[in-house]
């Protein structure tokens, strides 16, 4: 004897009740997500606009709006020490992070193309920063300067951050060149290549994007350091964050409102030249895609024979 729950209408009817279950269901959770992602984006953002419209305002304290000026960026580019402490640290984060770069590719290469006694103890050493305190780090370098006979300042700091910035550079070119086909680099070897010829023209061009990566990370963590910065930096090497944090003590200018609303928009700038790079250099791949492997392979067989 079939019972009412078990007709077909019934059963359709408890389809449809699930149905509608699962949508609302599925809209509560999409909502959710949505709010809690604008919750994130408004926390990460709204600081940012607040630096930027108060870099215009004529208040010194910051707090409310008072008017519109320009006075705090003329007042910015007059200010020799704060322009000294970001010269310091544009220096410190460009030598860090070529230096840095370099050292990580050649360890990426030689990682993912060889296997030797000890690769393991080596990645292990290379990637110990990621796992030690900065703070034992830094204090570790003041030892070792301190045990060499060298005084603190641009050997220190670059010393310093180059082992902030190497573990990260590492790991982005490693996992770059483990993708790499070995094949490529047998092919150009049996067309007359050496092994360095073989590394420029087909490896390196293939990890390129990877060392751009490396350069722009390794650069970021040792232009907003603070850790290694305070402790290994000497007389006249300030950079720009320790100076900052300085300046907590006794109340920030407007002016690190203006200076901070310049590096945004240098940011900015940088991130959308790199973007349309990119974008240009994806069309072009796309309009030629099938053209240029063979005149580069007959370009490359013409000059090894």
């Amino acid at each position: 004897m079939t019972t009412l729950s078990q007709t077909p209408v019934a059963q359709g009817l408890g389809q449809g009740k699930r149905a509608v279950l699962r949508r609302i269901e599925s809209r509560i959770v999409d909502g959710a997500i949505g709010g809690v992602s604008v919750v994130a984006f408004l926390f990460l953002y709204v600081p940012i606009v607040a630096l930027i419209i108060f870099s215009f305002d004529r208040s010194p304290l910051s707090s409310s709006w008072t008017g519109f000026t320009w006075g705090w960026y003329t007042t910015l580019f007059h200010d020799t020490f704060l322009i000294g402490a970001l010269k310091v640290s544009l220096i410190v984060a460009v030598s860090s992070a070529v230096v840095s770069t370099v050292m990580a590719l050649m360890s990426a290469v030689v990682l993912s193309r060889l296997a030797f006694k000890g690769k393991r103890a080596f990645m292990a050493m290379l990637f110990l920063p990621l796992l030690v305190p900065e703070i034992v780090l830094s204090v570790a370098i003041i030892t070792m300067m301190s045990r060499l006979g060298l005084s603190l300042g641009y050997g220190s700091l670059i010393a310093g951050h180059i082992v902030l910035t190497l573990p990260y550079g590492t790991l982005l070119l490693f996992g770059a060149a483990t993708r790499l086909d070995p094949s490529l680099e047998e092919a150009a070897t049996d067309l007359g290549c050496n092994a360095f010829s073989a590394f420029m023209r087909v490896i390196f061009p293939l990890l390129l994007p990877a060392v751009f990566a490396s350069l722009l990370l390794s650069f970021t963590i040792s232009f907003t350091d603070v850790v290694m910065s305070n402790f290994a930096s000497g007389v006249g090497t300030t950079t720009l964050p320790v100076y900052v944090y300085g300046l907590l003590k006794t109340g920030i200018s407007p002016e690190i409102n203006a200076l901070g609303t310049l590096l945004v928009v240098g940011t900015l700038v940088i991130v959308g030249i790199i973007g349309m790079r990119q974008l240009v250099s994806i069309m072009a791949g796309q309009s030629g895609r099938g053209k240029a492997g063979p005149v580069e392979l007959a370009e490359l067989n013409a000059e090894s024979n």
